[in-house]
């Protein structure tokens, strides 16, 4: 397999949301803006990812914090500074016996300094995996540092390869025709606001006002065109018999029942383990599914009947942008007819 490598720099930016703009910290590419999620990281089954971590970028203002990203599901992570020539394992990082990063992080940079590091690990296992900030994460994660990791099985864009468009690899129920991946959440407007000019925020208080698929809020999350801070709209389209794969991922740091418009789904896998093994068939039915922080579900939906279908979350009160409805956790499926 190949090497993927992904260079990201922290940075702070403005979300555009329905009636306001607030101001987050987010990842970007080299020359592109920060956004939420971050930057989508993909490899195969065997490919060593790098993924290089900058806390500045040329005359760009600095969150003023060490920075550092955590890779959960991901095994042996390794990590080194960008002057160094040797990987060490990953540690928790403490400073006079108090815990400051959950893993190697990256010191606090300036306008004049250029402070880096480098996470290696091997893509070993397939499946759909957040990767987010381990330092200061209750707050950091709030204010945008997280993404989406894809592993894919070998062979799965190989035409006639038995893993061709699956998640998992062959015998794993997890064919697709078309895959989309759906990154929930929310975001606490008044907490943006005060930690960007360094106010402390009481995570007591935390207070969601926007609930959000792919960083954005309806109607928003049907705009397909790109959103340099929200680049990942989320509205999905398919024709009626299509297997559609979901991938749902909770980023946020509440529960939420995720609905399926109506549409009977099969989970196929939880937090990227499939659930058939051998002759073992352990899929299962439903309606909409409850996530934890940080859990993840695939989701097979095959729509047998054009029309539109609505997919949203069963908190109502998690539909509204700052109590207006309709708006919040919720997006669309156009079905049309097979061709």
């Amino acid at each position: 397999m190949g090497t993927v490598t992904k260079s990201f720099w922290v940075k702070n930016g403005t979300l555009s949301l329905p009636g306001k703009t607030i101001p987050f910290w987010g990842l970007s590419t080299f020359n592109g803006f920060p956004q939420v999620p971050g930057p989508k990281i993909e490899a195969i089954v065997g490919d060593i990812l790098q993924i290089i971590l900058f806390n500045n970028f040329l005359n760009s203002v600095p969150i003023g914090e060490p920075v550092s990203l955590i890779f959960p599901g991901q095994e042996h992570v390794m990590a080194k500074q960008i002057t160094s020539v040797a990987y060490q394992p990953v540690q928790p990082q403490f400073s006079g016996g108090e815990l400051i990063s959950l893993t190697d992080y990256v010191e606090t940079a300036n306008f004049s300094s250029l402070k880096a590091l480098i996470y290696k690990f091997e893509a070993a296992k397939a499946g759909i995996y957040l990767f987010e900030s381990g330092t200061h994460a209750e707050k950091q994660i709030q204010m945008g540092m997280y993404g989406v990791i894809s592993i894919k099985p070998v062979g799965y864009n190989i035409l006639g390869h038995p893993n061709y468009k699956t998640a998992y690899g062959a015998g794993t129920r997890s064919k697709y025709d078309v895959e989309k991946v759906l990154v929930i959440g929310e975001f606490d407007s008044v907490m943006h606001d005060q930690v960007v000019p360094n106010v402390y925020y009481n995570m007591l208080q935390f207070k969601p006002d926007y609930w959000v698929i792919n960083g954005r809020s309806f109607p928003d999350t049907l705009n397909g065109d790109l959103v340099s801070s929200q680049p990942y709209g989320s509205q999905i389209s398919c024709q009626a018999g299509d297997q559609v794969l979901l991938r749902v991922i909770n980023a946020g740091y509440q529960n939420h029942t995720f609905y399926f418009g109506g549409l009977i789904g099969r989970v196929v896998a939880e937090d990227s383990f499939p659930l058939v093994t051998g002759l073992i068939d352990g899929t299962y039915e439903k309606t909409g599914i409850t996530l934890g922080s940080g859990q993840s579900v695939d989701v097979i939906l095959t729509p047998t009947t054009p029309g539109e279908f609505y997919l949203y979350d069963r908190e109502y009160n998690h539909l509204v942008n700052q109590d207006q409805f309709p708006g919040g956790m919720m997006t669309r499926i156009e079905v049309s007819p097979k061709f």
